[in-house]
């Protein structure tokens, strides 16, 4: 009997031999295809081989350490790969790719980072000058002469750790780095107090209203200003928040009661003041919630009497005219 057809077993050895000659094609097309070298996914350069591309990187790399030091590398994400030479280009010798590279590509050194919300704003060299820089900040919004009921602490997710980043956005020293975060896209606006100045007319120069220069300044007594006060006239848009919780002591005017004493020897209708009024003192503790300085929430805490404030006592004459 004469068999027509393939068996399964032989059909599967017919797929497999199949498959193979196809990858085997392939590979062997992917071979002779030139290597590119990749800066983010991008090609910068082409070489022949992959041994080649290799030593282009290196060369790249060395130049930049000679230039930077030893700790420094690529910022980029730099890789190889197999890619046809686009028409017209020529491949290049690992001298000329290493400079293609370089050309595309920056430094980059172990940095400690400061992060807000997952984001990083800033760079420094040590983890010491990233801690530093936040207590600064901390430090710049937190109101003197004022009791703190807590540390100050940042609204948003702060944390600094350590990353690769590109040497020339790595800030010099901590004050700086501290100003970058206080001053973010606009900076603040402060004004000196200078002699002869008094708060209503500093207010006016700058469009303000007493109030207003009252809440952005809660800490300072605008009727007892001094010279070379410091005072914000605009607030900035720093990059964090930083919170504080304080307590501060104000001295407040107590009023006096006023009694009225029905006088039947005095004429009708007639008013004498027995013995004048006067106002009593008292201290007001506040405890104050500010965001980056500006006040929050303020809520008094304890009182106590300083000065009784005396009674007015008038006598109203009950008797005939």
């Amino acid at each position: 009997m004469i068999r027509m057809g393939l068996g399964w077993g032989e059909r599967v050895v017919y797929w497999v031999i199949i498959w193979g000659l196809v990858i085997a094609l392939m590979l062997s097309r992917r071979a002779t295809l030139p290597v590119a070298i990749f800066v983010n996914g991008e090609p910068v350069a082409w070489l022949s081989n992959s041994r080649l591309a290799q030593q282009a990187i290196q060369l790249a790399r060395e130049k930049m350490r000679k230039q930077y030091g030893q700790e420094v590398d690529f910022a980029e994400k730099v890789e190889t790969g197999n890619l046809p030479l686009p028409s017209g280009s020529n491949l290049s010798s690992p001298a000329e790719a290493s400079e293609f590279l370089l050309a595309n590509v920056s430094p980059a050194q172990k940095a400690w980072v400061v992060k807000v919300n997952d984001q990083v704003v800033v760079a420094l060299k040590s983890k010491e000058e990233a801690e530093q820089a936040l207590e600064l900040v901390k430090a710049h919004f937190t109101p003197s002469n004022v009791t703190l009921v807590k540390s100050p602490f940042f609204k948003e997710k702060v944390v600094v750790q350590e990353e690769k980043f590109a040497v020339r956005e790595v800030v010099a020293d901590a004050e700086t780095a501290a100003q970058k975060l206080i001053g973010g896209l606009e900076p603040p606006q402060y004004h000196t107090v200078k002699s002869g100045e008094i708060a209503i007319r500093i207010a006016r120069k700058y469009g303000l209203t007493l109030e207003e220069m009252q809440q952005l300044n809660p800490d300072k007594d605008l009727d007892r200003l001094r010279i070379g006060d410091k005072l914000l006239i605009k607030r900035g848009k720093p990059m964090v928040t930083v919170v504080c919780v304080y307590q501060f002591v104000k001295q407040e005017k107590v009023p006096f009661k006023v009694e009225r004493r029905f006088a039947p020897n005095l004429p009708g209708g007639e008013l004498v003041i027995k013995q004048r009024g006067k106002e009593g003192l008292k201290e007001v503790v506040y405890e104050v919630v500010a965001e980056n300085g500006l006040e929050i929430e303020r809520r008094a805490v304890k009182e106590k009497i300083v000065r009784e404030p005396i009674t007015e006592v008038i006598l109203v004459g009950g008797g005939l005219r």
